[in-house]
Parts: structure tokens; sequence; C-alpha cells
């Protein structure tokens, strides 16, 4: 009888034992980028088989509502989160790892959102005991493109200004002439929304020294977001008195940070809320989440048919017979200074507004690098050497085959886009004074501009010069719907068409 006791108390031991581990997770925190993957490791040490084994992901103080339920052999998603459903799942902390079988009971979320960071409890249990660890999730935001603007302060000086808005961490402001690192006569950080940080900078420098000046935000190591401005294509300044010249002087840089800073708000129409971009709130920050996409869906219903007019292109241009598609000449190259300019029909006037959408890629060829789309005034001269700027009844975004996209400010804005959009969105609001780009692949706002429209205007293309791609005019007219009701959290999780602007003025802003 003792004998038999002394065994079955044996068997016990030796069971429990076997089944006694504990949960092994890294010292550091673990870091993720915004819309990227978090992998949190924990493993059982030491290492033995948890397929048998209840596993449990949660937040500290949520434990009956999971990130991550693991029991039964099986992924229970009855009692997760709502918010972490398609999201979580079990992963590898390394490449040769065996997963459960081996122990491995790492978290994985993908699409990671700023209410991602904080503390995650990795809880294991088995029949006899359980153990429980703590990871604690950073999560990275690379912010807006930098936005370079310049102004001469004498003959040789040039104010060079740099502007980026919705970083986490704090990223690291530099300058460079492509000689030398440059120091900045000021260098500004603030937090907004959700803790993310802007940064504004400003740098003192010669035209005749260096032909370019750039400024860069880094993170780490390949993290990094260059901007440009070409220093010889700044305005001279006037000659004037030394008082009035200091006014000017004053006066452009007002207009400089009126131009730069624009932002977001919320706009609430009855028990509906949505999303607007506006000009009169310094707060961008919160358009690099991944869910603040542009709302195509409700820019589309202001779809028109645009078609090229043929009477406005240049000898320079070749019109497809169906008005549609526009290429340079082979036969008949742009001569320099000239414009390779059509507008398309129809005008637009006060109460308009209107969604184009044009096609800047072939897939047996590629893309376009080289091209404008945009606005021009009617009573504009699109040929000849009259500078294309907003001044001058111009507004449109190019593309520079060697230094990206950029908008026709004075001097011009480099918006830095990789890759090149292969279908740009065109939205017009002309009471609004709206004109932005969307990449619609991506369904990303690419920047907005806002301006006072006086007068008739037209859509403005330019087919560039030496790409094999043509410009093509596409049919957004099958993209109407039918208004379709949709829940509050998908209505707030879109970027409405820009509206309702404060004053109209100079300004933009870059998604």
């Amino acid at each position: 009888m003792w004998l038999y006791i002394l065994a079955v108390w044996g068997v016990s031991l030796s069971t429990a034992t076997s089944e006694m581990f504990t949960c092994s997770v890294p010292e550091d925190p673990v870091s993720a980028r915004l819309g990227h993957v978090a992998t949190m490791p924990c493993w059982l040490t030491p290492s033995m088989n948890a397929e048998g084994l209840e596993v449990r992901w949660y937040r500290p103080k949520d434990f009956d509502n999971p990130v991550l339920h693991y029991r039964e052999r099986k992924i229970q998603e009855a009692s997760q989160q709502s918010q972490y459903v398609g999201r979580s799942s079990l992963g590898l902390r390394e490449v040769t790892s065996e997963g459960l079988k081996g122990g491995d009971v790492t978290l994985k979320l993908v699409n990671v959102t700023l209410r991602d960071q904080g503390e995650y409890v990795c809880y294991v249990s088995s029949n006899q005991d359980y153990e429980t660890a703590s990871v604690f999730l950073n999560v990275t935001v690379m912010g807006t493109p930098p936005l370079l603007s310049a102004v001469r302060t004498d003959a040789d000086s040039v104010n060079v200004s740099c502007v980026s808005h919705g970083w986490k961490p704090r990223p690291r402001l530099q300058w460079s002439d492509g000689r030398q690192t440059l120091k900045p006569e000021k260098l500004d950080y603030s937090s907004g929304a959700h803790g993310l940080v802007s940064a504004h900078s400003w740098v003192l420098s010669s035209s005749s020294s260096a032909p370019w000046v750039s400024c860069s935000l880094v993170l780490s190591e390949g993290e990094e977001l260059e901007g440009r401005v070409d220093l010889r294509n700044v305005p001279a300044v006037p000659e004037t008195s030394s008082g009035l010249k200091t006014a000017v002087i004053i006066l452009a840089l007002l207009l400089l940070l009126s131009v730069v800073f624009v932002g977001v708000l919320y706009k609430k129409t009855g028990n509906k809320s949505t999303r607007v971009i506006t000009g009169d709130i310094v707060d961008i920050e919160t358009m690099r989440q991944p869910e603040d996409l542009v709302d195509l869906e409700t820019m589309r219903q202001a779809g028109v048919d645009v078609t090229l007019d043929p009477k406005t292109a240049p000898p320079y241009l070749t019109v497809g017979s169906t008005g549609k598609i526009v290429r340079d000449s082979k036969d008949n190259p742009c001569p320099p200074g000239e414009h390779a300019c059509i507008l398309g029909t129809r005008g637009f006037t006060s109460g308009s507004n209107a969604y184009w959408e044009v096609g800047l890629h072939n897939e047996q060829v590629g893309g376009k690098k080289s091209w404008w789309v945009g606005l021009a005034s009617g009573p504009v001269k699109i040929h000849g050497d009259v500078p294309a700027t907003p001044s001058n009844g111009f507004w449109f975004l190019s593309s520079d085959k060697e230094k990206g996209l950029r908008l026709n400010m004075a001097p011009d804005i480099l918006l830095p886009a990789n890759p090149r959009p292969q279908i740009l969105g065109v939205y017009f609001d002309y009471d609004q004074g709206v004109l932005s780009f969307i990449n619609v692949k991506d369904n990303k706002l690419i920047v907005t501009v806002r301006a006072m429209f006086i007068g008739e205007v037209f859509p403005l293309f330019n087919p560039g010069q030496g790409d094999t791609a043509p410009m093509t005019i596409l049919d957004v007219s099958h993209c109407k719907t039918e208004p379709v009701e949709v829940s509050v959290s998908e209505r707030e999780s879109k970027v409405a068409p820009p509206a309702e602007a404060g004053p109209k003025g100079s300004s933009f802003v870059a998604g």
C-alpha cells in the first residue's frame, strides 16, 4: 500500500516538475513604427512545448479583455478586445524559433497605432501554476517631409526656414549645404496632440557659397527625411531704403510663417463627426496616423468629366483623338523658356467643386517622371515666358526627374515623394479656395494648396519632356455611388474632402 502511494506521489511530483517554467522577456522596451508590425517576444524557460498551455496577452488591469487569448490549442476570439481583432496573433521572436512547440509565445501586432503604446503582460498557465512577464511597446512616428522656404535678406544672404510636424520621439534636425553642416540660427521643438513633436528651425546661408541648402530630420539610422531648397531661384531683394528694406524682410518672414502653419480640426454636423483640413489651427500631427486616410469615395462624388482642349495645345504637344491622352511631340520639341501646357474643359467658377484623376503610369513602359497637374486662370498666357507662379494664375503640383515633387511657389517648395504617384487625384473647391492633390493608389493626401481664385479657372496639364509614358485623363464618372450609411468609427477613420477654410490666402498643408 505504502509503495503504491509513494509511486503515485512520485509520478505527480515528476509531472509538476516537468511543467514548472518562467516567462522570459527582453529587458529593454520594444519599438515599432506607426502603421508597421510590432513583435513582443516572450518565451518559456526552460524551453518546453506550450501547445497544451493557456497563453494570454493583455494590457494591465484588463485581464478579462485580452489582446490575444490562446487556449485548448486555438485562439479564443470571443473575449478579445475589438480593437485587436484581426491585428494580433502568435508570432516568432526569431527566424529559427519553433513557435509554441519550442515554448515561444511571442505576440505579433500589425498596423500599429499610437494607442498601442504601453505595457503588455505575457501570461502562461498550466494545470499546476502560471507565470507572467511584461513587455513595454514604444511607438515611433515619422513626421511630415520637411517643408523649406527661403527669403533673400540682401544681395547674397538667404534666410531658409524648415518646418516639420508629427514626430515621435523628438527627431534630430540638421542643416547642410552639401559641403558642411550648418549651424541653425534657431531651433524650436513643440509638442502637440498625442505627444507628437513639431520642429521649426531657420538658418542663414549664402547663395554664392552653395547652390542649395538641405534640412534633415532623423530618428535613427535609416529613419530620415530630407528637404532641399535651391538658393539660386530665390527672388532678389529690390533696392529700397534701409528702413523699408527691413520692413519688407519682416513682412516676408511673417508671410512665410502664415504659409507654413496650417492644420486640422474637427467639424461637427448634427451628430456626425468628420475630420476636415483647415487653415487656421496649428495641428497637422494627427494626419500622420495611418487611419487618417483621404475619403476618396466622398471626393469622387464630385467627379467631373475633364477633356483636353486641343485649341489650347501648343504645336509641341500631341493630343489623342479622344481628348484624354497627351504627350510631348518627338518631332517638335518644346523650346527653352516655353511651357508645354494644355488646358482642360470645363472651366470652374464660384459655386464649383470638382474631382478628377490623372494617370501617370503605364504598365508596359513604367511611370512618368516629368509633369505638371493643377489649375490655371482663364486669362493667363499658358505659353511663352510668363513665370508659372500663383501670382500669374498658375497653381499646380509638378514632378521633376531629379528632385521629385514640388509646388510652384516662389521659390518652389520641394515635397519628397517616393514612389511618385501612379494615379494623381485632384480635388478642387472654388469658394473654399482649396486645391488638394492625392496619391490615389496609396489613398493618401500629398498636399493641399489654398488660394483666392478670381474668375474662371481651368484644369492644367503638362506632360513634360522625354518620358515614354503619356499623361492620361481617367474616367471617374463610374466611381459615383449612392450614399451608404457607415458607422461612426468608419467615418472618423478618414479625412473628408478639405472644406470650410479660414480666411483665404497663400498656404498649404502636406500629408
